[in-house]
């Protein structure tokens, strides 16, 4: 009997456990879509159909657009270069990372170049932080973020959790995530 209950009570933490994680993912996965979709450059990958663990979006911004705004489509506000990057420092817990740069002075880089994804990163970034935990690429799947041309946007491949079982773990539980995101266009150039 004593042991039915502790196999219940393991078999409950665990599902508290994952069901965190994913709600975690939930949000992570809605902040990070809202905000690529309000982008107006696709800065990194830079070619169409390239893969890599890094993605550099900008807010605010056209390469199309020249003096007198510098670029900014709303010369009174400022611009934005967010980058999302995978932390394979511990490769049975990859981090995704996010790194932002926001306000007056900010220009969108071109070509765009990752800052190598730690939790001290390169440049000068407002913001950085955590977004999501115990990330797997999913399977058949090389990089996390796919640029998208035809779609103008990006393809965001990943799972949270463990999909493969393991002696430690013989029913691993992951939600994977595999969505494409469209991106803000306002000016409708090959970069933009």
């Amino acid at each position: 009997m004593g042991v039915i209950a502790a196999q219940t009570a393991r078999g409950q933490a665990e599902g508290v456990r994952s069901g965190a994680v994913v709600r975690g993912a939930v949000m992570s996965y809605a902040a990070m879509s809202k905000e690529i979709e309000g982008a107006n450059v696709l800065a990194y990958p830079s070619a169409d159909g390239a893969g890599a663990d890094a993605l550099i979006v900008c807010k605010n911004w056209s390469r199309a657009l020249g003096a007198p705004s510098g670029g900014k489509l709303d010369a009174a506000a400022g611009a934005s270069v967010v980058q999302y990057c995978v932390d394979a420092a511990d490769p049975a817990n990859l981090l995704l990372r996010r790194y932002a740069d926001v306000g007056d002075g900010v220009i969108c880089p071109n070509p765009g170049v990752p800052a190598p994804c730690t939790a001290s990163p390169e440049g000068e970034w407002t913001e950085t932080g955590v977004v999501g935990f115990r990330l797997e690429k999913l399977a058949g799947a090389p990089n996390v973020f796919t640029r998208e041309d035809r779609i103008g946007g990006v393809r965001v491949r990943y799972a949270v959790g463990r999909q493969a079982a393991s002696a430690d773990d013989p029913r691993p539980k992951s939600a994977p995530f595999d969505f494409s995101i469209v991106m803000q266009k306002q000016c409708g150039g090959a970069l933009d």
